[in-house]
């Protein structure tokens, strides 16, 4: 066992399915309403416009799916999505996810493209905030309604806080893979919180 297995394997296994599974709906829901005139606008992530991020999103969603049956991903870009086919993808991709995280894939360990061990558990809640965080990208990028149910919100933020570790802020450069926690007001949302807490402004428009 590794040293990075050894790190992730010894937390307590937290089981956020049912909300990986809620943020499928929720990011499909988002897809749904981009117009193919918003694709080459911006986004809160410096790496992506919106038709990248479109691809990104629906690469994630399958890529948790493959998680979840245990194989082993590679390291390659994700493929593009046509517009059209993205929320499709991603109701798709909720539901194979739902029949493949298993009870005892939460304790099984799957070793990442980028050479890092973790549990079943712990990527449950990567991909969780991947999805919640993205989903929010989309909305705000696009003129969309940015909330999401409070439940689902809330999971993400735990999930976030469970997985994401000082030494991943800015590992890659400036934001990437996450940049340093924003400040979120007073009277932040939950989900405001939890997008400040994934390196955006919550203030954050186009």
């Amino acid at each position: 066992m590794t040293e990075s297995t050894e790190l992730h394997a010894d937390h307590d296994i937290s089981d956020r399915r049912r909300a990986l599974f809620d943020a499928y709906a929720r990011a499909a829901q988002v897809v749904s309403a981009v117009r193919a005139d918003q694709l080459s606008g911006p986004t809160p992530c410096p790496d992506f416009d919106v038709a990248g991020l479109v691809d990104h999103l629906v690469g994630a969603g399958w890529r948790a799916v493959s998680l979840g049956r245990g194989e082993t991903p590679s390291g390659e870009e994700f493929p593009h999505v046509e517009l059209g086919d993205a929320a499709d993808q991603l109701d798709q991709a909720g539901r194979a996810a739902a029949g493949a995280w298993s009870d005892d894939r939460l304790s099984e360990t799957t070793t990442m493209p980028w050479g890092e061990t973790y549990t079943g558990s712990t990527l449950v809640d990567m991909y969780l905030s991947e999805l919640v965080a993205h989903s929010w990208d989309l909305a705000v990028a696009t003129g969309q309604p940015a909330g999401c149910d409070e439940d689902l919100a809330a999971a993400a933020l735990g999930a976030a806080r469970s997985m994401l570790r000082p030494e991943y802020r800015d590992m890659m450069g400036p934001g990437s893979p996450f940049g340093a926690e924003q400040t979120a007001g007073d009277d932040a949302t939950t989900l405001e919180r939890f997008v400040a807490f994934m390196g955006r402004s919550p203030s954050w428009r186009p």
